[in-house]
């Protein structure tokens, strides 16, 4: 037996992850609350959506040690060439 148009609405208002449909769909709590195809909507994609949002958690980790990585390597850069533009200036790279 299929849900009635309060129990959809109802049971995508209590999802954990609410505010990102929302987001995603470009809709607010309002608009499911007084569009009921719109909670039909997403609960049929919801499986979608949820593995969505737990491939971004995942990546989330992937993307800081990369984050972290690209850093080092910046100041690593930075520090060289602080220390060329400090050697340009002796008297070494002088005519």
């Amino acid at each position: 037996m299929g849900l009635s148009e309060t129990e959809a609405i109802q049971k995508v208002l209590a999802c954990s992850n609410l505010k990102v449909y929302c987001d995603y769909y470009s809709i607010t709590v309002d608009d499911i609350k007084h569009q009921p195809q719109l909670a039909f909507y997403i609960l049929k994609h919801r499986n979608s959506l949820e593995q969505l949002i737990a491939g971004y958690s995942e990546m989330d980790s992937i993307n800081q040690d990369i984050c972290t990585e690209f850093q080092r390597c910046e100041q690593e850069c930075q520090s060289m060439i602080r220390e060329l533009v400090k050697d340009w200036g002796s008297n070494e790279f002088k005519n």
